[in-house]
């Protein structure tokens, strides 16, 4: 009979890395970057679309969201 074979050493994820930074050195992969950029892209439209009550919900002014949408895709207010 043989036994189970076990790795030789326990392999684990880098704790230390968010998923999006495990490569290219701590700049996220052009995949990730492609997704928000649509993500972005998206929200914008949608919030463009609210009326006055629903901002006034979501705790946006008028200019505020203007502000945001006029934002290009690849530009974040997250700097």
């Amino acid at each position: 009979m043989s036994q189970p074979h076990s790795p030789p050493f326990p392999v684990e994820a880098p704790a230390s890395c968010p998923p999006a930074q495990v490569r290219n050195r701590g700049r996220p992969r052009p995949f990730h970057v492609l997704a928000l950029w649509r993500r972005r892209a998206q929200t914008r439209a949608r919030l463009a679309q609210l009326g006055a009550e629903a901002l006034c919900d979501i705790g946006l002014t008028e200019a505020e969201r203007r502000a945001e949408c006029g934002l290009w895709f690849w530009r974040g207010t997250d700097r």
